[in-house]
Parts: structure tokens; C-alpha cells; sequence
């Protein structure tokens, strides 16, 4: 049943399944950053059992991204034109399989296929769970809540990393997959029990409504200047974890030494950067609105990315991690704000705008992490000349959207 108003919807949720949807859609969240991050502390690990090189074993990064790229432009439209409901339980089926085709591939390519997969299957994880929210909440409140929930959610990607590596090496690291097909399972079983349709119906017949098919909406969304300078930010600002996930793995294991356990305990430093942002987001964003909090965040932001060059001669973990752990919480900060702004530029498109903004970060991350791949093994620097790339991009963001931001104060002020 489609819900006629946001007000309705709010009321719908909060008095029916507020508790257990919340909770729902925390899981599904956390879902996408253990199955991105989980894995990578095994690269060592795939690259010996499957006789592979480390530039072709670190694709289960890049393949993934990939997948997540293609079907969150596919299913964002989807989930506009369909409702939220059949999108999210086709996708967490997909995943399942996917995960299960990872756990038992016998060769690199049927592991890679297999992230190809559950890439496809998990994208779903990345922007249908605040694109519910914003179903439900106005911006303000929206961001504060995805702010919150996000918090919530990262206790994956705290856990996770350290989790893989402990697995790998005490067990397999095929082990790590299984159990994300499990997990994938359940939430599956969840999602049925407790996912509503919480799409808010603009038209009568939203089947044949104009403008939701993947080319009519993404051509609305990449027209609007507003839309490009959010999808410049989140590019930039994402597209620097992505790096760092791609190339941190070879810096600590190969040329550092760390173990695979050892890597997943320093990434907590990251995690909690992350978390502590999305804290700040949940209690500030109401208050101080959308605008402020991505302002503020960049001061953080761009001080983690100096610091990488400041650290750069010092061969210690800590040169690695907490550089990033600063990035890490700039993006807890503002990543709600930015995604909140981007899914209320055009409101009838949410689900649409969220996949495809999803799309944009993810296309700069899949760039970054190929391009690592390749030129991390001649020279450390390399991955943080690319993350310097990464952030600039992220800036022209931020000038344009102050730029927008001046004309609509001056628009106002004539009127």
C-alpha cells in the first residue's frame, strides 16, 4: 500500500514499526560496509591460495564498486517507480547468492564473479536504508536521523576489518563470506516481516508517471547545478576512503609488515573517526541545518589530507591511520547533509537522486582504486598524491555550492 503523504508516513511508521524498522534498517546499512571492508585484510590470503597477483586480488574492491555503481543506477529509479519494498528484498536475494558463489570459488575469477554479485545484491545497502528515512522525516530531521543511524551501524566496519583478519588467519577466508550469506539471510527474513512501502505517492499511477526511468531522472538530477556540486563533494569526500581502502591494505601488510589482524585493529581508528562524526551529525544537523554541518566538516576533512604528506617519512602505523581517521570523521559529519540536500533537490526523485549520487562516489572510488592498483607498487607516495586528487575534487564542490548558495541569498534578498 502506498502512503499519500510524508506526514502519514511518519505517523505510519512510528506507530506500527518504528522500533523494529529502525533497527531493520540499521542492519541493512551495516551490511554494506562489512561486505566492502570485511574482506580486505584476506587480499594477502586470496593472493596465495589463488596464485594471483596483489593487482589482481585487490579487484575484489574494485569489482564490487563496480557492481554497486551499475545497480544503484539501475535500482534507485526502480525504487522511485516500483516502491522501496520489492527493490529491497530482490536485492538482499542477490546478495545471498553472491556471497555463496564467493565462498566456494576455487579461482580468482569466480571469486571476482562472485563480488560481481553480491556487488549488484549489496548495492541496495548503500542508498535505499536513508532514502527510507527521508521518506518519513523532513531534511533537517532527516539528516539528523540518518546521522544517528549511521552511528549505529558502524559497529560493523569497527568489528569488521579486525574480524576478517582474525578469521583468515585462524581460519579461512572463505569463512568471511559464508557468514555474509548468512547474515544476508536473515535480513532477507526481516525485511518481509518488517519492510513497509514507504514511498510517498505524487501521482496516481506511479507505474506510468514520466520521468522515473533511469535516463529521464538522471538527466533531471545531472541538469541541476545544485545536484553536481553535491555529486562533486560526495565524490571527492567518499572517493578518498575508497582510496585509502584499496591502497591501505598493500602500505600495512606488504611494506609495513603489519599481519592481517594487526590491520584490522589500526583500521579501528578509522571506524571510530567515522562514528564519532556520525554522532556529531545526529546531535548538530537539526540544530544547525544541512549548509553548516557540510561547511564544518571540511575543516577536518582537509586537515587528515595534510596531514598524509606531513607523516608521509615516518614509518609507523599511526602515519597511516590517523591521518584518515580524520577524513574518516569529517565524512561521518557531513556525508548525512550532503546526501539529505541531494535526495531534496527533487523530492519526487529521492530514491533516484540517492542512487545515483551513490553512483557518482562510487565511479571516483572504482577510478581511484584501479589506478592504486597499478601504481601503488612503484612508490608508497603514489596513493597519497591520488587522495589529494580525490579531495580537490571534493573542494570544487564546496566552491560551487557556496557559489549557488550566494545567488539564491541574493535572489531572495531582490525579491
Amino acid at each position: 500500500m502506498l502512503i499519500d503523504s510524508q506526514k502519514e508516513t511518519e505517523k505510519f511508521v512510528m506507530d506500527r514499526l518504528g522500533a523494529p524498522l529502525l533497527c531493520f534498517l540499521i542492519a541493512v546499512s551495516a551490511i554494506g560496509p562489512l561486505t566492502l571492508n570485511g574482506v580486505l585484510p584476506a587480499t594477502s590470503a586470496v593472493m596465495t591460495e589463488l596464485a594471483t597477483r596483489y593487482e589482481v586480488a585487490q579487484l575484489v574492491l574494485t569489482v564490487f564498486l563496480v557492481a554497486n555503481l551499475v545497480s544503484q543506477l539501475v535500482l534507485g529509479p526502480a525504487a522511485d517507480r516500483y516502491g522501496r519494498r520489492p527493490v529491497m528484498l530482490f536485492s538482499l536475494s542477490v546478495f545471498v547468492v553472491g556471497s555463496l558463489i564467493c565462498a566456494s570459488a576455487n579461482s580468482i575469477e569466480w571469486l571476482l564473479a562472485g563480488r560481481f554479485v553480491q556487488g549488484v545484491g549489496g548495492a541496495v545497502c548503500v542508498f535505499l536504508p536513508r532514502t527510507i528515512v527521508r521518506d518519513i522525516y523532513e531534511q533537517g530531521r532527516a539528516a539528523s536521523v540518518i546521522g544517528y543511524m549511521t552511528t549505529a551501524m558502524m559497529v560493523a566496519p569497527l568489528f569488521g576489518p579486525a574480524l576478517g583478519g582474525w578469521i583468515t588467519d585462524h581460519a579461512s577466508w572463505r569463512l568471511m563470506y559464508a557468514g555474509l550469506a548468512c547474515l544476508g539471510i536473515l535480513l532477507l527474513l526481516a525485511g518481509w516481516r518488517y519492510q513497509p512501502e514507504t514511498l510517498v505517492s505524487l501521482r496516481s499511477k506511479p507505474s506510468t508517471a514520466p520521468g522515473t526511468s533511469f535516463f529521464a531522472s538522471s538527466g533531471l538530477l545531472l541538469r541541476d547545478p545544485g545536484f553536481v556540486a553535491c555529486g562533486c563533494m560526495l565524490a571527492g569526500s567518499v572517493g578518498v576512503y575508497y582510496g585509502f581502502l584499496s591502497g591501505a591494505p598493500y602500505l600495512a601488510m606488504e611494506s609495513r609488515g603489519l599481519s592481517a589482524t594487526d590491520y584490522g585493529r589500526w583500521f579501528g581508528m578509522v571506524a571510530i573517526g567515522y562514528l564519532c562524526g556520525n554522532l556529531a551529525a545526529g546531535k548538530l544537523s537539526e540544530r544547525l541545518g544541512v549548509q553548516k554541518m557540510i561547511f564544518m566538516g571540511f575543516l577536518p576533512f582537509l586537515a587528515g589530507v595534510a596531514l598524509f604528506w606531513i607523516l608521509l617519512p615516518l614509518h609507523h602505523p599511526v602515519a597511516l591511520f590517523m591521518p584518515m581517521m580524520l577524513a574518516a570523521f569529517s565524512n561521518g559529519m557531513s556525508l548525512p547533509s550532503m546526501f539529505t540536500v541531494a535526495m531534496s533537490i527533487r523530492p519526487e526523485l529521492s530514491a533516484s537522486a540517492s542512487g545515483l549520487a551513490g553512483s557518482l562516489q562510487t565511479a571516483f572510488g572504482v577510478v581511484l582504486s584501479i589506478a592504486i592498483g597499478y601504481l601503488l607498487p612503484m612508490g608508497d607516495y603514489w596513493l597519497f598524491v591520488l587522495l589529494t586528487l580525490s579531495a580537490s575534487i571534493s573542494v570544487v564542490g564546496l566552491g560551487l555550492t557556496i557559489r549557488l548558495t550566494r545567488r539564491q541569498q541574493i535572489s531572495v534578498a531582490r525579491h
